[in-house]
Order: C-alpha cells, then structure tokens, then sequence
C-alpha cells in the first residue's frame, strides 16, 4: 500500500511538472516563432530580416546556446498578408506552441500580429521591424519594440536634415506610402516644419503597390520644393528616387525614414543621392568594423545572402532577445523575459546606440543614426541623435 501511495505521488508530480512547463521550452530547445514575408512582392526587403536572426540564434547554438539550450526559430511566410499573418500567428501560440512571436517585418502585418496578440497577452511580442507607435504607446506588458516610429524618426532628424541643408529650406514636400502610423509622420512633420518657419507646399499619401510613381513626381516637381520628406518601402523608395532621376529633378534636399538607410534603396539608384538626401538609420551599416560578428554570423548559416540593413536589424533583434532569455536564467518563463527586458539598461549591442526599456517604455531605443550616401555609398553623418525620455 505504502509503494502504491508513493507511486501515485510521484505520478501527480510529474503531472503538476509537466503542467507548469512554459509553452516552447523543453529541457533542450527554446521555440520561437514569426511571421514574416519570406515569398512575394516585399521578400527581397523583408526576408533578410529573419535570416539576419536565425544566423544570429545559430552562432548561440553552436556556442552552447542559452544555459545549454538550443534555440529553433521558426519563421512561417505570409507574404506580405495581413491575413495570413494572423493566420501564422495564431498557429505558432495555439498550435506550436512557442514561447514568443519573435521578429517579422512591416506595418501592415505587424499590426495584424499585434491585435491578435492583443488577446493572448501571456504571449511576449518582440521586435518587429515596423515604425508603429501603436506598438508601444501606450505600453503594452507582452510587447517590445526597437525601431522608433515614424513620429519619433521625424522629430529627431528632420531638425539635423534641415540645419544640415545649405542654404536651409524654405519649402518643403511631403510623399508617404499610407500605412499604419503615415498620419502620426504627416502630424509630426507639420510641426516640426512649423517650428523651423518651412512652408509645406506639396503633401500627399500614396496607396501602397502603386504601379506608377511618376504623377507624384511630376506634381512635386511643379512645386519645386527646397526640401523633400519620403516615406515607402525600401524598393519604393529606389523607384520614387528613379522616376525622379527620368524626370531630371530632384529637390536640393531630401529627408528619408528607416527604409532608406537600406542596400535595397540604395542598390538600384547608385549615387544619385549623393550630397543631397539624409536619413534615419537604426544600424550600423554592414561596412562598418562592429557589424563583422553580425556578418560572420550570417555566412555561417547563409552564404548566398549579402549582409544588408535587414540583416543587420535581424541580429540586433536577436541579440538583444539572446541577452534577455539569459538574464532571465535556467528557468525561462515568459513572465521572467519580460521582467528581464524592462530591467534592460543600456546595454550595448556594439552595432546600436544603448538598448534600454523600463516597465512602462517598452521602446528600446531614444535614438537614431544619421545616414548619408557618398559614392552610392551609405555614410554615418554624426552621432547617435537623441530625444530626451
């Protein structure tokens, strides 16, 4: 009787144990999942984001991984489809199981993923590449982000683009793919226009998948403004810059969000930017010394892929999230991750100004990098610029 007593009780706790596992982590493995537009019409741009994290998570593997776990990351395609970016992220949490919805790439999509996950707020949401400032304002207790918002990137460059510009502009353009958060960049670029004494004289969202972007830049081009404010994608971009080089114009200055700080802009356009057009980046290019470790990762795991912005923002992403499951130690729980990252302090990523959140700042960031193209080129203008928190 007294065997079968202790039988049982052992039973139930290996019963109770099993039922206090973390949802995605095993004594072995930690199970990330994302959402990602890994086919279609913006994979070129999107893709490397996930391959610039999965490299990342390979070279911790290899190196023991997180307190001799080993990390499996895995990214479902959804081509640019706010459906099934829901779809895939509905079947990570309550099919796969994993532990957190990890990475992804642009606004549309994220902002899919991030009203799901409004309703599984025990699911962490880490660093998608999108420029929402729905994702943190207000703070949300499962979800942190890295790249500051359209509002913010305004409020922090425009001002340096336009004392930056000579002789500085007395009129500006405005031309926005409209997406989530281009009316919070229409908002903030009025106001900063507004303090600088700049007349907007040219202000317009576009749809996204415009086929022609030719209109717009003919209209621009009647307006002759000293400045210009862009906002697309990053190939948009290269075919706004383009059909603004068939036209023979372009205006004396020109301001770019995030998109423009990668190779996918740049690539295709050469040194038509030279001199005239700045930027705010979230990276170091991948042509600098500190991103070797970053690019050594990636052709470890892929190396067909060229190192690109994309790549770049994919292992920050991940080494940030390496860093936080650490701290949080052996008993990884996504209640313990989360504590761990708004403990976050600057810490250094080597490739990014200090990374820091608090428990009601889930932004990581209160900078951005100055970005300039010389000889087709991207160059670093300055340091960090910063906004006070």
């Amino acid at each position: 009787m007294i065997k079968r007593v202790a039988c049982i009780a052992a039973l139930c706790a290996t019963f109770l144990t099993a039922a206090r596992a973390e949802p995605g982590v095993t004594d072995t493995t930690i199970l990330l999942g994302g959402s990602n537009a890994m086919t279609g019409a913006v994979a070129a741009v999107c893709s490397p984001a996930s391959l610039g994290a999965k490299a990342w998570f390979d070279k911790v593997n290899r190196d023991g991984g997180v307190h001799g776990r080993k990390i499996d990351y895995n990214v479902l395609d959804d081509a640019f489809s706010a459906q099934r970016a829901v779809s895939n992220a509905r079947r990570l949490v309550q099919q796969d199981g994993v532990f957190a919805i990890f990475g992804g790439c642009a606004g549309p999509t994220s902002a899919a993923i991030l009203q799901y996950v409004a309703g599984q707020p025990e699911v962490p949401y880490l660093f998608t590449w999108a420029a929402m400032n729905e994702l943190t304002e207000p703070t949300k207790k499962n979800v942190f982000a890295l790249l500051p918002n359209y509002a913010f990137q305004v409020k922090v460059m425009l001002p340096f683009s336009l004392q930056r510009a000579e002789p500085k502009p007395k009129t500006a353009g405005f031309l926005m793919m409209n997406v989530p958060g281009a009316e919070d960049m229409r908002k903030a670029v009025k106001e900063v226009l507004a303090a600088e004494g700049v007349n907007l004289v040219f202000d317009e969202l576009f749809e996204v998948g415009v086929p022609d972007y030719t209109p717009y830049i003919l209209q621009l081009k009647s307006k002759n403004p000293d400045i210009v404010l862009f906002g697309d994608s990053a190939a948009g971009a290269a075919k706004i810059f383009l059909a603004m080089k068939r036209q023979n114009w372009h205006p004396k200055s020109a301001f770019g969000v995030a998109t423009l700080t990668a190779e996918q802009f740049l690539d295709p356009i050469g040194d038509y930017a030279d001199g005239w057009l700045s930027a705010a980046g979230m990276v170091s290019p991948p042509s600098a010394p500190e991103s070797k470790d970053c690019n050594d990762a990636l052709k470890a795991s892929y190396p067909d892929q060229k190192p690109n912005h994309f790549t770049m923002y994919g292992c920050l992403a991940a080494k940030i999230g390496v860093e936080a499951m650490n701290r949080t130690g052996r008993n990884l729980t996504r209640t313990g991750l989360i504590a761990s990252l708004e403990q976050m302090k600057n810490f250094e990523t080597r490739i990014s100004g200090p990374i820091s959140f608090s428990p009601t700042d889930h932004m990581g960031t209160n900078a951005v990098i100055p970005f300039g193209t010389k000889d087709g080129q991207f160059v670093v203008l300055g340091a960090p610029l910063k906004l006070a928190r």
